[in-house]
């Protein structure tokens, strides 16, 4: 079971990063809100101190991560719901 685990986390990355670079990366939403960001971090940088920022980047970093697994588990959620409804299609046409 271990190695399905395994195997299955390296598939969900790699199908999650895929997903990032065909579809969100090139996505003129995505883009606006990046460019958006990038200016307000650019502003706070004039206003706040560098210890500051230090504490606002490690705040940045436990965010992202917090996201990253949220993410993570709709995927992983996602990809059991597609099971179950093949699955049930199946058995459905099998009666």
């Amino acid at each position: 079971m271990k190695d399905f685990e395994e195997i299955f986390n390296q598939f969900k990355a790699l199908r999650m990063e895929s997903i990032g670079n065909l579809v969100i990366y090139n996505s003129k939403e995505y883009k606006k809100l990046s460019q958006e960001s990038d200016r307000l971090f650019m502003e706070l940088c004039d206003y706040v101190k560098p210890e500051g920022m230090a504490l606002f980047l490690d705040y940045c970093n436990v965010i992202t991560l917090l996201q990253g697994t949220a993410e993570s588990v709709m995927y992983e959620q996602g990809f059991r719901d597609g099971f179950s409804l093949i699955k049930l299609m199946f058995t459905s046409n099998n009666t």
